[in-house]
């Protein structure tokens, strides 16, 4: 129990906090949206998700396929993207697009529009050679393209890969183009450095604006963004 002494200086001293202390107590924030206005939004939205869900357009199926950071799982996604027997011409497109900024001195749509094909993980000297992550072979050319997403280079990796590529195209009378796909950038001049934003934007330029106006295979590249 408190003495009367201390009692009488506690309460002293609350009455002079009392002097500074504010007299208003918080309120709760206030709203700048009304309750119903909220409510007839949700339900606004209601048919065009279940129209969504009707078609399809709720889920990611490179997320179901787990691509996250694997470079052979994306390389290898890529490759059925750009394949013309997967998409026709919006696959040819797709791949025109990523390739005429890194390699400007030819036209991708012409060059990729006389017939191509497209391989992942290949040895251009043969087995037990280094392996390309992605290879497009043209009619005249050869491009040899290294998928980089969390791993960097080997000792003389590029190098290694550009002369392989290289003799490869020589012996097709093709040729050669080495690209690098990666976060970082190469500082040979031999090589092209792309990165992952020239995928993203090449599949924007593929996919087209409206999502209700996107055939099938422009719907999975806009969702490979």
């Amino acid at each position: 129990m408190i003495e009367a002494p201390r009692s009488r200086e506690l309460q002293a001293a609350f009455l002079a906090l009392r002097n500074v202390l504010p007299d208003n107590v918080p309120r709760a924030p206030k709203q700048f949206y009304a309750l119903d206005d909220l409510q007839t939004a949700l339900q606004a939205l209601k048919g065009p998700l279940a129209e969504a869900k009707a078609r399809g357009g709720l889920i990611n199926p490179w997320a179901l396929a787990s691509l996250n950071r694997d470079e052979v799982r994306n390389a290898a996604t890529l490759a059925g993207l750009w394949m013309p027997e997967f998409g026709g011409a919006a696959s040819q497109e797709f791949a025109a697009s990523y390739l005429s900024p890194a390699i400007p001195q030819i036209d991708w749509s012409i060059e990729l529009g006389d017939g191509y094909r497209v391989a992942t993980e290949v040895c251009p000297l043969g087995e037990g050679a280094d392996r390309v992550d992605l290879v497009i072979e043209t009619r005249r050319h050869l491009i040899g393209i290294e998928v980089k997403i969390r791993a960097g280079l080997g000792p003389d990796q590029l190098e290694r890969y550009s002369l392989a590529i290289r003799r490869r195209a020589d012996l097709q009378h093709l040729k050669p183009w080495v690209v690098l796909l990666a976060p970082f950038r190469t500082s040979l001049p031999a090589i092209a450095s792309t990165s992952w934003h020239d995928i993203a934007r090449a599949a924007r330029a593929v996919a087209g604006e409206k999502a209700s106006e996107r055939s099938f295979v422009q719907h999975l590249i806009a969702m490979d963004l």
